[in-house]
């Protein structure tokens, strides 16, 4: 067995310290000992490294006055600091891309969301570069830790070019090197939209009761993503684990039968409005057409379902989490509609079955996960 560097442990715990502090206004190192498993000097050592780095916020607590008498060392109160060093995401995986810059306590900063007609690529470019003089002000004193780049399709390192149907027009791109012409030289990781929303989930991703997390996206485009014992799924082309382009028993892909299109056409709605404006028509849906949206719904998680049963053949999950867009007003009852159809057809108790659950909202997925993988390629810099 290959032996686990001490750098690599130490990275571990920096993360799980960081992502216990994402989840709380503030802990104190005691807390974050409890939490976490570790020791307190092993915290205290952690919360030092992270204060050098300017991402910490210690505030003293103060103590009753019947407690002043005990000696020791006075509790901090400690938080994510967000006024010295910041994270971008820009997602391109849609036809309407749009960018969030955040500090490092996750707090919007500055959100730009494309609005203009025409064809994608010059819209693109066009937007990067009106972007740029924007971010450079929002930044102010902030330093940019890293650039997140959300792509709809798998993308190869070595060509520096994603692979997708969704958007061919952004097949053969260079992808740093257009967003590095754009916007400058910052560090840019980039990868695929349901690769980087996987990544929201950490605590289930290293959890010892989960051997197999299968993440489902449905949205614009039905994606999905594996991680196996920590180990994100790629495959020979980068697509493990994507089950849109899998075809039901009359040929037709699943995609074209789950996708935010299908469902839109099934309830009569336009399309052709912001991400967040769609969000609040399906809000609006599920409260004033309450039956006809749960009756969709219904049908949708169908057909979820079946796409699943194949999944469950080729991956064998302990975990699947559903992320659907038409479904976030009641986002539960639809993972319990898919997981009721999935028991149905093993009613003979044939084969155990995974827990299907939805994601507990504070923030979108893709970008959560995507600020998850640049902290970690930033970790890795600092304790190089």
């Amino acid at each position: 067995m290959k032996p686990i560097a001490l750098s690599t442990i130490r990275q571990q715990n920096l993360e799980k310290t960081l992502g216990l502090l994402e989840s709380a206004p503030s802990m104190t190192r005691q807390e974050l000992a409890e939490h976490s498993g570790l020791s307190l000097m092993t915290v205290t050592n952690l919360v030092d490294l992270l204060k050098e780095q300017e991402v910490l916020t210690l505030t003293p607590i103060q103590r009753e006055e019947s407690a002043k008498r005990i000696s020791g060392r006075k509790a901090d109160a400690i938080s994510l600091r967000g006024d010295r060093k910041a994270w971008l995401v820009i997602n391109i995986s849609s036809n309407r891309f749009r960018m969030t810059l955040m500090g490092f306590d996750l707090k919007t900063m500055l959100r730009l969301q494309d609005e203009q007609p025409g064809d994608y690529l010059p819209r693109l470019e066009a937007f990067l570069c009106e972007s740029r003089p924007k971010i450079e002000e929002a930044l102010g004193d902030h330093t940019l830790l890293g650039v997140a780049v959300v792509t709809p399709g798998p993308y190869e390192i070595a060509s520096d070019t994603v692979f997708n149907q969704r958007i061919p027009e952004l097949n053969g791109v260079h992808i740093k090197e257009m967003f590095q012409r754009c916007l400058g030289n910052y560090e840019f990781y980039v990868d695929e939209d349901v690769k980087f929303a996987v990544r929201a989930f950490p605590d289930l991703i290293k959890s010892e009761n989960c051997e197999m997390l299968y993440y489902l996206y449905i949205g614009e485009g039905v994606g999905g993503s594996g991680v196996h014992r920590g180990n994100m799924l790629r495959g020979l082309n980068s697509a493990a684990g994507d089950p849109g382009h899998m075809l039901d028993n009359c040929g037709n892909t699943f995609e074209s039968k789950l996708s935010v299109p299908a469902f839109a056409k099934l309830m009569n709605i336009d399309t052709c409005v912001t991400a967040d404006e769609l969000i609040e028509k399906f809000r609006e849906l599920s409260e004033n057409d309450h039956e006809e949206y749960y009756a969709v719904l219904q049908k949708m998680a169908d057909y979820a379902a079946e796409m699943l049963n194949g999944v469950l053949w080729m991956l064998d999950p302990t975990h699947i989490i559903i992320d659907c867009v038409y479904a976030q007003p009641n986002a539960a009852d639809f993972a319990q509609m898919v997981d009721a159809n999935l028991k149905a057809r093993y009613a003979d108790g044939s084969r155990r079955l995974p827990i299907v659950t939805a994601p507990q909202r504070n923030m979108r997925s893709v970008v959560l996960g995507a600020v998850h993988a640049l902290q970690r390629e930033w970790l890795e810099r600092i304790l190089a």
